[in-house]
């Protein structure tokens, strides 16, 4: 007790009564504790030995008893807004990605959350261009990543592009974002690759004269781009240039004519026949001077033509857009997963127009933006499996190329994602297999999941891994050993360890990438959107009914 207390005591002491027990029971503790202490202090003195408290370490205690740690394991960190850790602001420790993009999951050591988005970190400086290519074996949760950036970016008020979903993957999630879903194939809709789309539709609503000539020359550069693009599809070969002077011509005398407008576009068949049919304009053009010399020469671009209308082309292409591209839209999917796996000229046909279809869209937007007539806005286009595409040839490496090429002028994000860097080399010319390694060259943020220890090999020309990094992706990769324990108590196997589990790389240095882990929120499980595997739900229902 102190000098105060003790004499407070003292007084309910003399004053007797109940109160006065009590308080020289305290009395008497305190009387011990002071005669212990002085004991304590006339025993160092006689004895002569000190005793210090051991060393205090950053692991312990050091010495014999101390306690002391070889070990200190990471304290798990968290992150949050000032709003939901009211109380705990400003923090101690920052974590080691930016709260900046679509939140994509937990930090795999420290917990923290793991934002991204290539649009959202291109604004923010993080990147120079917002442009995303993720890798990973099949299986792993790679479409169910992009739908999460796909998700986050809708969120943000971009708009989302999925200019080819090949397997149908992204379709329920455009459908639940409120998005629009544009179907081709066999017995689906159709897609003029003569239509002008939105590119063309605002040519009457911009004041300026010399910006509607602009874009009406574009217009016209781009019907002519795309036919002798599917032109040189269906031959295998490179078109001549004097072929692509008749295009031209065959296209101005359509419009010449007062036929076809803007608003009501000619078809691939209007285009044969008017080079079909020749005439003044169209023997200048192609520098004949008599009219069998004219058809001689034109026999090859007519029979051309002839497939992409009457052979498995016409199914797609010969007919007005069923459905145009709706970029007020939230997401647009245009779903070709009705086309035949083995029908590659036509996907490849169908992919090119819908390429251009979509640019064409995104090209109207900044233009009406830039007239002042609508509010400015960004846009992410998503090429998944761009395996399937560049498979097709080496034709469509340029194509694809000169997409990546333009995102930035497009104010638009690109995102890719293919299963080996493999298909990014399997082309009989060095000149496409330069252009297509380039494609994860270019991209800046790079997402690599569980890959093969050959496949880190091949990785390591492009992206620099650490030690550590390599031994992540390949152990994620590694299946456990099927044993009884790995069944759950409805016989159905578990998750594989390494699924949803990724690395985040971004520019070319030595610095660590963010490894996280893909978690679905309590919506995506209950709406289904990642659940690409519907084909075998129900199926061992069925074995126990049998």
């Amino acid at each position: 007790m102190t000098r105060d207390e003790r004499a407070r005591v003292e007084n309910v002491v003399a004053h007797g009564g109940l109160s006065a027990w009590w308080a020289r029971y305290l009395l008497s503790s305190d009387n011990h504790r002071l005669a212990t202490a002085t004991r304590r202090a006339e025993d160092s003195r006689r004895d002569g030995f000190d005793r210090p408290l051991a060393t205090l370490t950053d692991r312990g205690y050091r010495g014999a008893g101390g306690g002391r740690s070889s070990v200190v394991p990471a304290t798990p960190e968290w992150r949050g807004t000032t709003t939901q850790t009211a109380g705990l602001w400003p923090f101690s420790v920052g974590a080691s990605a930016p709260v900046v993009g679509t939140p994509l999951g937990p930090h795999f050591v420290t917990g923290s959350p793991v934002h991204f988005d290539p649009m959202a970190w291109f604004l923010r400086g993080f990147l120079t261009a917002p442009t995303l290519f993720v890798l990973a074996l099949n299986g792993f949760g790679k479409s169910s990543l992009i739908r999460r950036i796909m998700t986050g970016a809708v969120a943000a008020g971009e708009t989302v592009l999925a200019l080819g979903d090949t397997k149908g993957e992204y379709r329920d999630l455009v459908e639940h974002l409120g998005g629009q879903i544009v179907e081709l194939g066999y017995g689906r809709g159709k897609l003029n690759p003569l239509a002008v789309g939105a590119l063309g539709a605002v040519v009457d609503r911009l004041p300026d004269s010399d910006l509607r000539r602009q874009v009406i020359a574009r217009v016209e550069a781009g019907q002519v781009t795309i036919v002798a693009a599917l032109i040189e599809l269906a031959r295998g070969d490179r078109i001549a240039d004097w072929e692509e002077t008749l295009i031209a011509a065959g296209l101005r005398q359509l419009y010449s004519d007062g036929d076809y407008t803007m608003s009501r576009p000619p078809l691939l068949r209007d285009l044969l026949g008017v080079i079909s049919d020749g005439g003044e304009n169209m023997l200048r053009s192609s520098e004949e001077d008599v009219g069998y010399a004219y058809r001689d020469s034109t026999r090859t671009l007519r029979r051309s033509l002839r497939a992409l209308i009457e052979g498995p082309f016409g199914e797609a292409l010969d007919g007005h857009t069923t459905t145009e591209l709706n970029l007020d839209a939230p997401a647009v999917c245009v779903d070709v997963s009705h086309i035949p796996d083995g029908d590659n000229k036509l996907l490849a046909a169908v992919l090119m127009v819908c390429w251009s279809e979509g640019i064409n869209a995104v090209t109207a937007a900044h233009t009406l933006a830039d007239a002042g007539l609508a509010r400015k806005r960004t846009f992410e286009i998503v090429l998944d499996e761009i395996w399937r595409v560049l498979g097709l040839g080496d034709f469509m490496v340029d194509r694809v190329d000169a997409l990546t090429r333009l995102n930035r002028p497009l104010g638009s994000g690109l995102i890719m994602c293919s299963h080996t860097i493999k298909d990014l080399s399997a082309f009989d010319s060095p000149a496409a297999r330069m252009k297509a390694l380039g494609f994860i060259e270019r991209s800046r943020a790079k997402i690599l999941g569980p890959i093969p220890p050959d496949e880190v090999e091949r990785l390591r020309a492009v992206v620099p891994l650490t030690k550590t990094e390599e031994l992540l992706l390949t152990g994620w990769a590694a299946p456990r050993q099927p044993t009884e324990e790995l069944l759950d108590s409805r016989g159905e196997r578990e998750t594989p360890p390494g699924t949803g589990c990724f690395l985040l790389r971004t520019g070319e240095g030595q610095q660590p990438g963010i490894p996280f882990r893909l978690v679905f929120t309590a919506t995506e499980r209950a709406t289904q959107v990642h659940n690409t595997n519907r084909r075998f739900d129900g199926l061992r229902d069925t074995e126990d009914a049998g």
